[in-house]
């Protein structure tokens, strides 16, 4: 006998054996829940046995006959017996004959349960919340087996409301009786509270869909910057650097609790000045043992005043050979284990020389970086011990391991470390020596100054779409969660996240994120999913007005989609339609919300003027792509448009430098470049404006405050590059910024996608392509020492012979990233690969002599690779991976 958690069956009612049943993965209609059934093998009424039988259709019965019109079978009264539900196993793939059969009331009926309606109700679009809460009693039927159909095989009949699949147990034959045995309706709650309204955190920023802040929700949010102060002032004393931004606020408002303090012993082995961790209401948290207490003594501590996150919502697997109305099979039994706390490993590490009392610095551990403050009895030379959670527990060990400072595999670039005094992951910049540089620069300099993000989460006037503030600051002073917790509980810990770091490919981590939001984030199916039903003509404004108008717990139920007026169940294929065509629309220019880029026309950026486009609603299809986006991703689902490079950043929180001007306007990149070669800055009679074209109208935008009143000077020139950069890479879009990221966030948990670089995340988010290398080869230009040869050069012979042969699809796609800024391939191929200036520029290799660079370069403007003239191929091997991987860490590999 099969089973299936997703089906049922009933008690025996006779002597024969039950027989399996499974879902009609192959109707062309939405299923319900699936009917028990039991059989009577010699034509007699009287005398049955159980079966099983699996739901066909939850619409009605008329629009599944119009397209079967076969014969039908009869349905008989049952008798009062009946058999109970009881859960079943796995699902059996069987024959696909089916007959339709006609209604006949059951024994007893029962009516729609309050509160919802019955599934066959779905008929407007919009989203529709789907649970078994409060539905009514089974019902019962006894259905005659068409003559035609053989054991094993299925046909359909319609039982009351709805139509469903049985199959024919292997002890019946056709003319025989069964008893069926069907489950309530499930209850539908539609959406009717509408579309939930954007609000404004910015006052006098009203506009675009976004409304004024109620007074009441202001002074709530007034608390949560309050507490946001006081988290940088605790970053800056754990950093022992500038302060460190913490992360975007989620917690519920309401009164805080006192503060409670905690008796805690020093373990063994602590000296004045140690650190040692530890543990209180779940909460880990590292204590400085003050210069009066010894190892052994009692300590009595304050801990910070931590508030409960509300992690977004996850997003949910695409369910495989699966109906409107079923869970994913394989993942509808799965019951996620309790988290057990993290073990503890103690590493000791000599501080190295020049660091001072109170000054960090980094090391690797267990392959983390990690960030440690120097205690303030301490000198260099001097061991001093920490501790960090670990995953493996093999790892753990007695005795402390040493720690070697490593730091030759990367120098002169951003690194993200973990700091151990509040295990907050924090951006730190080696210097050319590969040694940890965490002074701040006083003044902008173009080569080494970096910012981050910083979003603020806030609550808004609907409890159902919070809103937030987004803002620039040093990379160095941000900082983001290890862990990410659900209801009030850790679900992933540090120690997951730090392992995940460490995985060798792109597939392993991306396997191992989607493992992590399938099972430990997403809202089980027993618990509720969503119907979401849209017009195929209409499908932009039906999925912005379903996806609205839920909150951020819908946000991690299941989704199931279907088109009104059409035949066919979601078992995954009209999910990926439903991504692809409503991204398809979004990114679309003739919308007015997005731009090709000026140096790619594969990757889009967000339109300045998109107020004029679309003045009434324009913030709101930005949140709506925000979740459409961060839902794709958890749901292992592509979206159709590439983004400009930075934007994968600020997804990130990655840093970003001054060439990230240069892809979103390479012309513009130079002319401010080439500011810092002129003697006198004056004589240009420049100020601090900046003067953009919007439809036509050129209109002066202040840099600063007076910015038309400060002239460019020599002296302040790093000012004037810093504030173009500020403005071009996220205050000329900050309000559709600032939405598309809350939406993204709405559904994802931010420490999830530390293990990734923005590299990693464009492939994540739009799939790695299937790159044609014969048309790429085809379509490439060679230039300087390359240009008499092409491809017959030895060394162009070796690069295209490395991309056949030994890199993947995934390094081929970085590749491009590195030498085109995106990973995107136009659909008619690389013939028509354009360049900054809109025309179109083909793949370039252009041969230069190693004593211009021992590396491979790129021109992501002319979609160019400089490509040193190597001796052999190993060592071209070697230099390109090196180019492509390092060119997501913003290294100099000079």
């Amino acid at each position: 006998m099969g089973s299936s958690s997703s089906t049922s069956r009933g008690n025996t009612v006779g002597s024969h054996a039950s027989a399996s049943a499974y879902p009609a993965a192959r109707n062309r209609r939405a299923t319900s829940a699936p009917p028990s059934v039991a059989t009577n093998q010699h034509r007699d009424r009287r005398r049955t046995t159980t079966g099983t039988a699996a739901a066909a259709s939850s619409a009605p019965p008329t629009l599944h006959q119009r397209h079967h019109p076969v014969p039908r079978s009869s349905i008989l009264p049952a008798s009062a017996a009946s058999s109970s539900l009881v859960p079943h196993g796995r699902v059996v793939a069987g024959s696909n004959a089916s007959v339709p059969g006609s209604s006949i009331p059951p024994a007893s009926a029962a009516s729609p349960p309050a509160g919802g309606s019955s599934a066959t109700a779905l008929s407007r679009p919009g989203a529709y919340s789907i649970s078994r809460e409060g539905a009514g009693p089974t019902q019962v039927f006894r259905v005659q087996i068409p003559h035609e159909v053989r054991p094993g095989q299925e046909f359909q009949v319609i039982a009351g409301s709805r139509t469903v699949r049985v199959r024919c147990p292997v002890q019946s034959r056709g003319g025989h009786y069964l008893q069926i045995t069907v489950p309530p309706d499930p209850v539908v709650r539609p959406n009717v509270h509408g579309m939930a309204v954007l609000t404004s955190a910015t006052p006098g920023m009203e506009g675009g869909g976004a409304v004024a802040m109620r007074e009441s929700v202001r002074d709530a949010n007034a608390e949560v910057l309050r507490g946001q102060e006081d988290r940088q002032q605790q970053g800056q004393e754990a950093s022992g650097s500038s302060p460190a931004n913490s992360q975007a606020s989620q917690q519920q408002q309401g009164e805080q609790p006192q503060p409670t303090t905690y008796m805690v012993t020093v373990p063994p082995g602590i000296s004045p000045g140690m650190q040692f961790a530890v543990e209180v209401e779940g909460q880990r948290m590292m204590v400085t043992c003050p210069d009066n207490v010894a190892a052994g003594m009692n300590l009595r501590i304050l801990p910070p005043q931590r508030s409960p996150i509300q992690s977004a919502p996850p997003n949910l697997p695409s369910g495989i050979g699966t109906s409107v109305d079923r869970p994913p099979e394989e993942q509808s039994s799965v019951s996620t284990p309790p988290i057990s706390p993290p073990l503890m490993q103690m590493f000791e590490v000599v501080v190295p020389p020049g660091v001072m009392p109170n000054q960090s610095f980094s090391l690797l551990a267990n392959g983390q970086r990690v960030l440690v403050t120097c205690p303030p009895n301490v000198r260099p030379g001097q061991k001093v011990r920490f501790q960090l959670p670990i995953s493996n527990p093999n790892e753990k060990s007695k005795d402390a391991p040493a720690v070697q400072l490593e730091y030759e595999s990367i120098k002169d670039g951003w690194a993200r470390t973990i700091r151990v005094t509040d295990m907050k992951f924090q951006w730190v910049r080696m210097n050319e020596d590969g040694e940890i540089d965490l002074k701040s620069v006083a003044r902008f300099d173009v080569q080494h100054s970096a910012y981050t993000r910083r979003l603020t989460f806030l609550e808004g006037n609907d409890p159902r779409m919070r809103t937030g503030k987004l803002s620039f600051g040093a990379a160095n002073e941000s900082s983001v969660e290890s862990s990410v917790e659900l209801n009030g509980k850790e679900v992933v810990g540090y120690a997951e996240i730090a392992a995940a770091h460490q995985r060798g490919t792109y597939e392993e981590k991306a396997e191992w994120f989607q493992e992590i939001c399938r099972e430990r984030l997403r809202t089980k199916w027993e618990n509720g999913h969503m119907r979401i039903l849209v017009r195929r003509n209409h499908l932009l404004h039906d999925s912005l007005n379903a996806v609205m108008g839920l909150g951020r717990m819908e946000l991690a139920k299941i989704w199931r989609f279907e088109f009104l007026g059409e035949t066919g169940i979601d078992a995954g294929g009209l999910a990926r339609e439903w991504f692809q065509l409503v991204t398809e629309q979004i990114f679309n220019p003739d919308m007015g919300l997005w731009l090709p880029s000026a140096t790619n026309q594969m990757a889009m950026r967000i339109n300045p003027a998109s107020e004029i486009s679309c003045p009434e609603d324009h913030l709101i299809y930005f949140r709506f792509l925000g979740r459409v986006m961060g839902k794709a991703l958890f749901d292992g689902q592509l979206v159709s448009g590439h983004m400009v490079r930075h934007l994968y950043k600020h997804i990130l929180g990655w840093p970003v430098m001054f060439e990230d001007l240069e892809l979103p306007d390479e012309e513009y990149f130079n002319s401010l470049k080439s500011l810092l070669d002129v003697e006198n800055m004056e004589d240009l009679c420049m100020d601090f404006t900046f003067t953009e074209n919007a439809l036509g109208e050129n209109r002066v935008v202040e840099l600063t405050e007076g910015g038309e009143e400060v002239p460019v000077t020599n002296d302040n020139l790093p000012e004037f590059l810093e504030a173009n950069l500020k403005y071009h890479l996220m205050d000329r879009v900050k309000p559709q910024m600032t939405e598309m990221l809350l939406g993204f966030f709405d559904v994802i948990p931010e420490p999830l996608l530390t293990i990734f670089d923005f590299q990693e995340l464009e492939l994540l988010m739009c799939g790695v392509p299937v790159i044609d290398i014969d048309d790429w080869m085809a379509n490439t230009t060679y230039t300087g020492h390359f240009q008499h040869k092409g491809a017959g050069a030895s060394t162009v012979q070796w690069f295209w012979e490395v991309i056949r042969e030994e890199f993947d699809q995934e390094t081929r796609a970085r590749l491009l990233q590195f030498v085109t800024g995106t990973s995107g391939v136009p659909s008619r191929g690389f013939s028509v690969l354009q360049g900054n200036d809109g025309s179109i520029r083909q793949f370039c290799i252009h041969g230069i002599k190693k004593e211009n660079s021992l590396y491979p370069r790129s021109h992501t403007c002319f979609n160019r690779l400089d490509l040193p003239i190597y001796g052999s191929k190993n060592e071209l091997r070697e230099k390109l991976k090196v180019a492509i991987a390092t060119s997501a860490t913003g290294f100099d590999i000079e």
